[in-house]
This record gives C-alpha cells, sequence and structure tokens, in this order.
C-alpha cells in the first residue's frame, strides 16, 4: 500500500514523500495511481475553467462521480469542451471496483496535491494517515469490548483523520457514528464530497465550533487541533481555560468545549505540538482537565513522521470524569514507534494494554 507521509503544520509545500510499503492485501497500486491520476486531471479541468481553487474542482469532480459521472454545469460552466472531456474521463472512471482500502488511498493523495495546489495554511492541511491508524489502535484499546462508538471532531476539516479511524475501526467490527464541525465552507464541503466518495456517514456542521452546540454527546472526541489564538474575545465565565488578558488559546478552548459535550466517562484523543507540554501555560489546561476528567496519558509521535523537533506532534489522552471513572496512578507516557518495526509495536501495543488492566481504566 501507499504510507502517505504529510508534514501537517511543518511541510513546506516542495516536501511531499509518497512511500511504498508492503501493506493490506490485495491493494492494487496500479488502480491506486490510475485513480488517483484520473482525479487529479478532472479536477484540474474545473478548476481553469471555473477559475477557482483546486479544492472546488475536487469537490465539482467528487460530485460527477458519485452522480455516476454526470457534469454538473451551472451558468454555463464547465463549457461544452471541458464537459466532453470530463465526460470521457469519468466513463473511464469505475469507482465502485476500489476497494474501500484503495478508495482511501486515492482520496489521501487527493488532498496531499489540494494542500500544496492551494497552499493551505497549516491548520488546514489534513492529518497523515499514518496518525489516524495509531489514533484508531488507541481508541480499539480503550474501548475493547465497546462495539458500537459515536466519534466526534470540532475541527473537522476535510474529514481525513475521521475517515482513517472509520476505516480501520469498520474492519475491526465497530459501529461508528461520526459528527464533524468547522467553520471553513470549503473544507466542509470536501468532507462531505469525499464521505459520499468513501461510502462513509458523517453528519457535518458548519459553524464555529467555540459556540453552543446542536449534536449528540460524543464517547470519542478527537482532534487535530488547530493552534493559535483565537480571533474573538473570550470571557472566563463561558470558558474556564481563557485568559484574563488578550485572547486565548483556541486549542485549550476547542479541548474544553469538547469535554463539554462529551459523555460522562468518554475519552478525548488531541493531537499537540509536543511543545505545548513544555510551556509555562499548560498549566491553566492541566488545571481545567484535572477539575473535569483525568489526565490518562500522552503518547509522543515518531520523529521521522515530522519535519524537525520543533514540529513534533503528541496525542493527549483525556478521560471526563463519571462514577466509574478514575486517574491513573501512574500517567501513560510512551513513545510511539514506527509500525514498520512489527517487533517494538507489537510490544508497545501489549505495554498500553497491560498498563491499561493494572491502572484498571474503564
Amino acid at each position: 500500500m501507499f504510507t502517505v507521509v504529510l508534514h501537517k503544520r511543518a511541510l513546506s509545500h516542495d516536501r511531499i514523500t509518497i512511500h511504498r510499503t508492503k501493506g493490506l492485501s490485495g491493494l492494487n497500486i496500479e488502480k491506486v495511481e490510475q485513480f488517483y491520476t484520473l482525479l487529479n486531471q478532472s479536477a484540474l479541468l474545473i478548476q481553469q475553467d471555473l477559475d477557482g481553487t483546486f479544492i472546488e474542482g475536487l469537490v465539482e469532480t467528487g460530485e460527477n462521480i458519485v452522480d455516476e459521472g454526470k457534469v454538473h454545469v451551472e451558468d454555463g460552466l464547465p463549457g461544452p469542451e471541458t464537459v466532453e472531456q470530463l465526460t470521457k474521463l469519468y466513463q473511464s472512471m469505475d469507482w465502485m471496483s476500489l476497494t474501500p482500502e484503495e478508495k482511501k488511498q486515492v482520496v489521501q493523495l487527493a488532498l496531499i496535491k489540494a494542500a500544496k495546489e492551494d497552499l493551505l495554511q497549516p491548520n488546514h492541511q489534513p492529518t497523515p494517515d499514518a496518525i489516524g491508524v495509531l489514533v484508531a489502535m488507541m481508541i480499539e484499546l480503550f474501548f475493547e469490548g465497546k462495539q458500537s462508538l459515536h466519534l466526534t471532531d470540532l475541527s473537522v476539516g476535510t474529514g481525513n483523520l475521521l475517515f482513517t479511524i472509520y476505516t480501520s475501526l469498520v474492519s475491526r467490527d465497530k459501529s461508528l457514528t461520526l459528527t464533524g464541525v468547522d467553520n471553513d465552507d470549503s473544507l466542509i464541503a470536501l468532507a462531505s464530497t469525499f464521505s459520499a466518495l468513501l461510502g462513509i456517514p458523517i453528519e457535518l456542521q458548519l459553524q464555529d465550533s467555540l459556540q453552543a452546540l446542536l449534536i449528540n454527546p460524543a464517547d470519542i472526541m478527537v482532534m487535530d487541533l488547530p493552534i493559535g489564538y483565537y480571533p474573538k474575545p473570550i470571557d472566563q465565565e463561558s470558558f474556564q481555560t481563557s485568559f484574563e488578558e488578550g485572547h486565548s488559546f483556541s486549542h485549550y478552548l476547542l479541548i474544553e468545549q469538547s469535554i463539554n459535550y462529551m459523555k460522562d466517562g468518554g475519552f478525548g484523543f488531541y493531537l499537540l505540538p509536543t511543545s505545548t507540554f513544555e510551556a509555562e501555560e499548560v498549566k491553566s489546561l492541566l488545571s481545567y482537565v484535572q477539575k473535569v476528567g483525568h489526565v490518562q496519558g500522552i503518547i509522543h509521535l515518531p520523529s521521522e513522521w515530522f519535519k524537525n523537533e520543533q514540529s513534533k506532534k503528541s496525542i493527549f489522552i483525556v478521560q471526563k470524569k463519571s462514577e466509574n471513572s478514575k486517574q491513573a496512578q501512574e500517567v501513560l507516557i510512551a513513545n510511539a514507534p514506527l509500525s514498520s518495526d512489527k517487533e517494538a509495536y507489537h510490544k508497545f501495543i501489549a505495554d498500553i494494554r497491560h498498563w491499561k488492566t493494572e491502572q484498571g481504566i474503564i
């Protein structure tokens, strides 16, 4: 299969690396390449005709593919010549002949292309599949025996993190309900299009995640958090993680908001820069979390996934308090190995399972 490494919030746009490795059985690499090429060509044709962004082209061509190759024309665009070219491209595609894993790889490659073509700001770039697979493994370990789960992402963006987790967990016979919220209309449109292409049902809401939300409580919150300051004033009566003066950290506020919409005993898996835990300001975040929940673990991601040590990330694992929950006496602190190191990876999983049992985390 392809292992696609995209250094989110750290990748210069001329550094996109695609590695071929042994992977899922039955994955046809040539087929993935062929369909990605066709998807890319059709998106570029639409982009040029509409004089828009590559993401707009991707959304349009994705909707055409979902509509069985019928080209959507509005106000005479795309023009007749482009419609003819697109029709021929769609006729050469049989999207439904792809396996779910192959579809996911095509989508991942298209997202990388979109990040490069549209020069997406760091907070908008898609979460790499390798990270999503690792988060899925964490969810599997913390929710062993539970088959039905509601996952929510309050910074869903293109949806790639949720889609990767879904693809990984459904193969393990998990029944998942997905909800995504974001305030960027183009990213939400892309997430909606890709959910249709992948056959992954998701409820998407276009709104500011720090306002009141109409969503059902989640078993699990997963977020690759946007790092920076929230541009609007926030008072401490609304958010305990807000700063007394100046703008507050959006990533702190989003963690607090996500816990508000989490079921008692539920878990949050948050992707944060590793440097976050070394900053003085983190004390306010940890103080809040300990009031309403438990800091259960921090998993440091492999350095090889990032451009440099400054851009390295970790998974912050938080559990919301419930009648049956308890703080681990020994917080899980671990370094995730590369999945290609099978022996180290299996030991890593076994050690976490042993820690969870020993600490009585449920």
